[in-house]
């Protein structure tokens, strides 16, 4: 199909019309940095989330999360070379953890610790690794581990729960 040459100079002109605009084309998706949420010091007014019992009760009908005791292995790995440091034992496990995380979707620990850690390069890691680590972390909060490896599936981990049981009584730093 060819283009009409008097088109070409209405494109144009629209283009400019628009890249001059006293408001910016992404204030409309909010990502103006001008924005009050970004001025230095600005609090932001949150809308409450379901509180702990009624995610627990929305959840509790997915499967638990299922990871294999060699990913839990590698995961340990990581986790003392690149998350020991700022978090040590009792952070992430027994009651402290169990509060937080109890039928929690495992997508939702997932998509934490692989968008936020390590907090000096978010997403530095390599999916496997991060798996890995979220297997680790089950392993010493007293999940057991099974054949069936973590799979590295966001679509199938938001169809998982974790599943803590009744164990909240922290672990050796070791996950043993």
């Amino acid at each position: 199909m060819r283009v009409r040459r008097p088109l070409v100079p209405v494109a144009l002109t629209l283009s400019l019309a628009a890249c001059s605009r006293e408001k910016p084309w992404h204030d409309a998706l909010g990502a103006h940095m001008a924005h009050p949420i970004y001025q230095p010091g600005a609090l932001l007014a949150l809308r409450p989330g379901p509180s702990p019992e009624a995610v627990s009760a929305l959840n509790a009908s997915f499967p638990p999360a299922a990871y294999s005791a060699d990913q839990a292995s590698a995961g340990r790995q990581v986790y003392d070379s690149t998350c020991a440091h700022c978090h040590p034992p009792g952070q992430l496990d027994g009651a402290t953890f169990s509060t937080a995380w109890k039928n929690r979707r495992l997508y939702d620990l997932y998509s934490l610790v692989s968008n936020t850690m390590p907090v000096d390069r978010p997403g530095s890691l390599t999916d496997t690794q991060y798996v890995n680590v979220i297997a680790y972390i089950l392993q010493r909060n007293q999940v057991p581990s099974g054949a069936t490896k973590l799979s590295m599936d966001t679509l199938g981990m938001k169809k998982v729960r974790i599943d803590l049981g009744l164990a909240t009584a922290p672990t050796s730093p070791g996950g043993k």
